[in-house]
């Protein structure tokens, strides 16, 4: 039987995610800046949010002047998927029951954190998911700080180009989604033919017609999938 997780093995697994995390929220400290947001906004939006593509579509809807209902709905939507991943994962702590190792599983949960804790060979303990949370979690919002304030000596040009970040993220995700599953092609097809038939066919804001193409596009994929290609069976 493997041994009892302790903090610096939490903190080990967890520091390639730090890195990541790091370099990427370079990208949108720099980003926030450029679109207008003060230091502390900024920070606060890495503190409470902790996500690295809800954030950027955040900041992709507020430049495109879309208003905070849409963008609150538009987040919370993209993010539903950590709810699934932090349920998954009670399954797997030592104590299920426990409330303080819920809450913190819970708030650490992203895709990277979740993939590390899912192969995990022994029961997850408060001890190593704060190691594997926190140093995660603290990567994040440093790097926002930093790219936030690189954007002080950085010429302007770079720091308008970071607007490409968020284009980026998502490209990236749906290559890696469509690798595994060629049905997803489809899927972002309808959203993207959905999203700009509203938006110049209808003259819909960019936020609510983001909403209802993710939504239809979701429901789409819904139909198409197998219980076995989305891995319920």
């Amino acid at each position: 039987m493997a041994g009892k997780l302790t903090l610096k093995e939490g903190i080990k697994d967890g520091s390639p995610i730090f890195v990541g995390y790091f370099t990427t929220a370079l990208a949108f400290g720099l980003l926030t800046r450029t679109s207008g947001l003060r230091f502390v906004e900024g920070i606060l939006i890495s503190l409470t949010n902790y996500s690295g593509s809800g954030q950027f579509l955040m900041m992709n809807l507020y430049n495109s002047g879309a208003l905070l209902l849409e963008i609150c709905i538009s987040v919370l939507f993209i993010n539903t998927r950590y709810l699934f991943m932090a349920s998954s994962l009670v399954g797997r702590l030592e104590d299920p029951n426990s409330i303080p190792l819920k809450l913190v599983s819970g708030f650490g949960t992203t895709d990277e954190v979740f993939a590390v804790a899912s192969f995990k060979g022994s029961k997850l303990n408060m001890q190593y998911m704060c190691g594997l949370v926190f140093i995660s979690y603290i990567g994040w919002v440093l790097g926002t700080a930093v790219g936030y304030v690189a954007g002080t000596f950085l010429p302007e040009v770079i720091q308008k180009a970071s607007v490409i970040t968020v284009y980026a993220m998502f490209a990236s995700l749906l290559g890696g989604e469509t690798r595994k599953l060629t049905k997803t092609i489809f899927v972002f097809m309808l959203s993207a033919a959905l999203n700009s038939l509203f938006i110049i066919g209808f003259s819909m804001s960019v936020g609510i017609s983001f909403i209802i193409s993710m939504i239809a596009a979701t429901l789409f994929g819904a139909r198409i999938y197998t219980d076995e290609e989305v891995g319920i069976a």
